[in-house]
C-alpha cells in the first residue's frame, strides 16, 4: 500500500505534537514529562526511543495534552450518541450530538478529528525516529516491540476515525519539512476509501501482532500485548463493511484462554483491582498533580450538572432484566437538586458512576476487557447459527451478576440477546453506538427511542448521520477533502 502524508489542516492544528513527552520506563512507571526535540528520522538513542514510545502512550490515553478525545468524548461518541446517555450538562456541541442536530461546525466533532490526527502525527514521528535508531542498546527485539506498540496505537486511532467519519486521509509518514514546496505537496491529500483505511489498520495490526509482548507479560495493562492486538483485530473484522466472522472467531479464540472474568463485577471499578485478570488494555490515570486527569469529575459530584446523563431507557432495561448488580455499579441516583426534561425529580437524578473517584482522578478506563470479547465471540457463533455456543458465552457474562441463562432459542433472538447483554455489561465504556452501527441497528433503535413515560423522542435519525461530517475547518484548509454525503 502506498504511504500517505497527513493533510495541511491537520498539520496546522497539531504542530505542538512535534514535541513528544514521555517517561523512561513505560512498563512499570507512570508517565513523567521528558521532552525530545529531535523529531526527524535521524538516529536517536535507545533512551530517546523509549521516551518517544511513552509520548505515544501519553497521546493515546490523553495524558500529554489534556485531550478529551480518548475518554470523555469516547463516552459521548459511544454512549450519548446512542441510547445509553443524554448529553447532560449545558454544552451545545454535546447536546447536538445527542439529538442528531450536529453539523460540520460542531466544535466537539472538530476536536475529535484534530486530536485523533494529532495522535497519528505523534505515532508517525516516533516510528520514523525508532526505525532510524542505531544505538546498540536498543536490541532488534525491543525495537520491533516499540514499533509494534506504536503501530497498534496508530491502528486503534484509525479504527476510531473510520467509524466516526468514514473516509479519512491515510497518514503513514511524518510531514516532509525539507522545504515549503515539499511541505505543501505532502500535506494536501484527499480522503481514502473506507476499505483502504481498513487495509491500513490491518497492516499495522498484523505487524503489531508479530512483535509485541505476549499476554500478561508486563504487569501494567496499559502496555500493549498480543491480547490487545488480537482483541482489536476481532473488533475490526466485526466492524468492516463486510464482516468476516471466521476471523472474528479466530482472534477471539486467541484472547479468551489467556484472561478470565473477575468474580465480582463491582470490583472492576475498585482502584485496588487495577491491571486485573479481566483487563486486556487499560488506560492508567495518575491524578491532577501529575497530568491533570479530570475525567471522573465530569460525571460525579455536585456543583454543576454533569455530562452524559444515563437515559430512562437504559435504567428501565436494567430493571426489566432484574440486573441490580450492574445497575448499581454503573448508575448512582443523587439528590443534587438537578432536573431536566428527561429526569424531573431533583432528589432522584442519575449520574454515571463507573468512574467513582472525582477527587484525584485515579480511576482507570478499560479500553478492552474480556467480557467484550466473550460477547463478540458469541456473535461469531451466532453468525453460524451455533446457538448453543453463543448462549454459553452470553451466560458466562450473565452468571457473574447473578442473572439466569438466556432464553434465546434462535439466531434472531440470540442477536438481540447479545446486543442487550453488551449494552448492560459495557455501558459507559464507549461501545454502544459502534455496536449499533456495525450491526445495522442504529436507525431502528434510535428512531424508536423513548423517554421515561414511553413517549417517542422523535430523533428522526437519517442514514447519513451514522457517520459525522468532515469538520468545516478541515475542508477550508484542504480543498482536496470532500464533505460526507448528506451534510
Amino acid at each position: 500500500m502506498k504511504n500517505r502524508i497527513f493533510p495541511n489542516a491537520v498539520f496546522l492544528s497539531v504542530t505542538t505534537w512535534l514535541i513528544i513527552s514521555g517517561c523512561t520506563k513505560i512498563l512499570d512507571k507512570q508517565p513523567v514529562t521528558d521532552l525530545i526535540t529531535n523529531t526527524g528520522a535521524t538516529s536517536i538513542s535507545a533512551l530517546d526511543a523509549e521516551n518517544s514510545l511513552a509520548g505515544v502512550y501519553d497521546a493515546e490515553t490523553g495524558y500529554a495534552y489534556g485531550l478529551e478525545f480518548n475518554v470523555l468524548d469516547r463516552i459521548t461518541n459511544g454512549d450519548a450518541k446512542a441510547d445509553n446517555c443524554y448529553a447532560g450538562g449545558d454544552n451545545p456541541n454535546n447536546i447536538s450530538i445527542d439529538l442528531f442536530t450536529f453539523n460540520a461546525a460542531n466544535d466537539n466533532i472538530g476536536r475529535d478529528w484534530k486530536d485523533a490526527f494529532g495522535i497519528v502525527a505523534t505515532a508517525n514521528i516516533t516510528l520514523a525516529q525508532v526505525a532510524a535508531c542505531t544505538d546498540p542498546a536498543l536490541t532488534p527485539t525491543r525495537k520491533n516491540q516499540i514499533l509494534g506498540e506504536v503501530r497498534f496505537m496508530r491502528a486503534y486511532t484509525y479504527f476510531d476515525l473510520v467509524r466516526l467519519f468514514g473516509r479519512v486521509p491515510i497518514m503513514l509518514e511524518p510531514v516532509d519539512q525539507t522545504n515549503s514546496e515539499a511541505l505543501i505537496a505532502s500535506t494536501l491529500i484527499p480522503q481514502s476509501s473506507v476499505d483502504s483505511v481498513y487495509e491500513a489498520i490491518l497492516a499495522d495490526l498484523w505487524f503489531a501482532r508479530a512483535n509485541v509482548q505476549a499476554d500478561n507479560t508486563p504487569p501494567n495493562k496499559m502496555v500493549i500485548t498480543k491480547g490487545a492486538v488480537n482483541s482489536i483485530l476481532a473488533k475490526v473484522y466485526a466492524s468492516m463493511p463486510t464482516p468476516n466472522w471466521d476471523s472474528v472467531a479466530y482472534y477471539c479464540d486467541q484472547v479468551i484462554p489467556n484472561y478470565s472474568l473477575v468474580p465480582n463485577f463491582n470490583s472492576l471499578w475498585d482502584n485496588s483491582a487495577k491491571n486485573n485478570k479481566e483487563a486486556i488494555w487499560e488506560f492508567n490515570y495518575v491524578g491532577y498533580s501529575k497530568v491533570g486527569n479530570w475525567i471522573p469529575s465530569q460525571f460525579l459530584t455536585g456543583g454543576w450538572k454533569k455530562f452524559n446523563t444515563p437515559t430512562n431507557d437504559l435504567v428501565n432495561v436494567y430493571r426489566a432484566e432484574g440486573d441490580s448488580v450492574r445497575l448499581k455499579a454503573s448508575i448512582t441516583f443523587v439528590d443534587y437538586g438537578w432536573s431536566d426534561a428527561y429526569w424531573k425529580d431533583p432528589l432522584h437524578y442519575p449520574v454515571l458512576s463507573k468512574y467513582p473517584d472525582p477527587n484525584d482522578g485515579t480511576n482507570d478506563f478499560y479500553a478492552i476487557r474480556l467480557a467484550d470479547i466473550l460477547l463478540l465471540r458469541a456473535e461469531a457463533y451466532n453468525s453460524k447459527a451455533d446457538i448453543g455456543n453463543a448462549a454459553m458465552m452470553v451466560n458466562k457474562v450473565r452468571a457473574r451478576v447473578g442473572l439466569p441463562a438466556t432464553t434465546a432459542a434462535n439466531a434472531n433472538d440470540m442477536a438481540l440477546a447479545i446486543e442487550k447483554e453488551r449494552r448492560l455489561e459495557l455501558a459507559f465504556e464507549g461501545h454502544r453506538w459502534f455496536d449499533l452501527q456495525r450491526t445495522g441497528r442504529a436507525l431502528t433503535v434510535m428512531n424508536a427511542f423513548t423517554n421515561g413515560a414511553g413517549q417517542n423522542l422523535n430523533y428522526h435519525v437519517q442514514d447519513y448521520q451514522i457517520i459525522y461530517p468532515v469538520p468545516q475547518n478541515q475542508l477550508d484548509n484542504n480543498l482536496l477533502l470532500t464533505q460526507n454525503p448528506g451534510y
